[in-house]
């Protein structure tokens, strides 16, 4: 057991890490999540999205800032507390004390491996739940409003397969277009083609439906059956309507896929290992695709072999994974079993009244017969009962029987 002057010089040089630490943590957090805010906040208000759905992308962007930003705050916090250690001479006063600089660091070195291990832990299962959830919520926010994606100077696919449009300038403020060219495929029996000057996107109340009102251009429409003529009509205003264009915010409930980033370490080597199964699997097909085309030249019967029946490996992968495994069977409730409903056990029929009163009386009344040989010769074995002043008496046992 270490001394107590000892414990007390962890404890304060343990306790002069933790305000540095914090703080450096939480600065150096804020200024990187500012710095995102300031990226996305324009592009995301003006989205109409609500305000719980962003703040939502702040929040999950927030465990990839603290596994950039924790190891810059223990730097700044071992260099501020030994830097005034040093300059207030608390160091020296140690030295002089007989404490040595080994057992100086010794407390700091064990504090920095309790936060690697919390960063480890926090980079593996936290991390890559947040980022999953991230993707998929961008996803969704990219797939709200189209005229927030839409590239100028590129054919862009508005709805698939038969509306595309492009458009040299895109104000995403004002959903104003300029120099717009429309491709309408969407009847296979005759193909537009609309260009304008410029023009503006809106949307309907439901956000189903997208109106385009376009400005000084014409159309020219080709039929299939006969394409060696072409109809142009000009105008002065053009309102179109293109349905099916969603401004509404769908959640993805459960999205399956999942990049590496999106991944701890349980589940990439279950990944591995699975992959490898498939590869083993595919290298005995091969063989056997090989025998058998062999022996078909040779003019042989070819043969399959039975297939192996599939058997699901749930075990994890090493031996940090099953201590997760076992420790979130400890933590986490055990999942209720559905119970199939029992019917009430059968209430007894009650007796009836006259049957119950003679049984009662019967069983009430105290009974003593005599046992009597049938034999033609009296027998010296039998049992007598005898009565004693009125009262029923036992009746006596011979070796001929008893009866009561």
């Amino acid at each position: 057991m270490a001394r107590p002057t000892v414990r007390t010089i962890s404890r304060y040089l343990l306790r002069q890490h933790c305000a540095p630490l914090g703080f450096a943590l939480a600065a150096l957090t804020s200024l990187m999540l500012l710095n995102q805010i300031a990226k996305q906040f324009g592009s995301l208000v003006g989205k109409g999205l609500p305000w719980g759905v962003i703040i939502e992308v702040f929040v999950l962007s927030v465990p990839f800032i603290v596994a950039v930003t924790l190891p810059m705050a223990v730097l700044v916090a071992v260099l501020h507390v030994f830097t005034r250690l040093a300059g207030d001479n608390e160091i020296t006063a140690l030295q002089a004390s007989g404490v040595s600089v080994g057992r100086v660091i010794t407390p700091v070195l064990g504090g920095a491996a309790v936060v690697a291990l919390l960063s480890f832990l926090w980079n593996d299962q936290v991390l890559p739940r947040s980022n999953h959830r991230l993707r998929t919520l961008q996803v969704d926010i990219q797939r709200k409003k189209p005229s927030f994606t839409l590239k100028e100077q590129v054919i862009n696919e508005v709805v698939p397969g038969q509306f595309f449009l492009r458009a040299a300038r895109i104000d995403p403020n004002s959903n104003k277009l300029k120099d717009v060219t429309i491709y309408d495929l969407g009847d296979a029996e005759r193909r537009r083609i609309i260009g304008a000057d410029s023009g503006r996107m809106a949307y309907t109340p439901g956000g189903r439906d997208l109106y385009l009102t376009l400005e000084d251009g014409d159309i020219q429409a080709v039929n299939r059956t006969d394409p060696t003529q072409i109809d142009r009509t000009f105008f002065r205003i053009n309102r179109m309507r293109v349905a099916g264009i969603g401004n509404t915010l769908e959640r993805t409930e459960h999205d399956t896929y999942k990049s590496d980033r999106e991944m701890s370490i349980c589940e990439m080597r279950g990944m591995v290992a699975l992959a490898r199964r498939e590869a083993d699997r595919a290298g005995v097909d091969v063989d056997v695709a090989v025998q058998n085309d062999l022996r078909r030249l040779a003019g042989l019967v070819p043969v399959y072999p039975a297939p192996s029946p599939y058997v699901a490996d749930t075990e994890p992968v090493g031996l940090y994974c099953r201590a997760l495994r076992r420790a979130a069977a400890w933590l986490v409730p055990k999942a209720a079993a559905a119970q199939t409903p029992t019917p009430p056990p059968a209430r007894p029929r009650p007796p009836h009244p006259a049957r119950s009163s003679a049984a009662a009386r019967r069983s009430s009344a105290p009974r003593c017969t005599r046992w009597r040989s049938r034999r033609s010769t009296p027998s010296p074995r039998r049992a007598s009962c005898s009565r004693w002043w009125g009262r029923p008496r036992r009746c006596a046992t011979t070796a001929a029987g008893w009866d009561w």
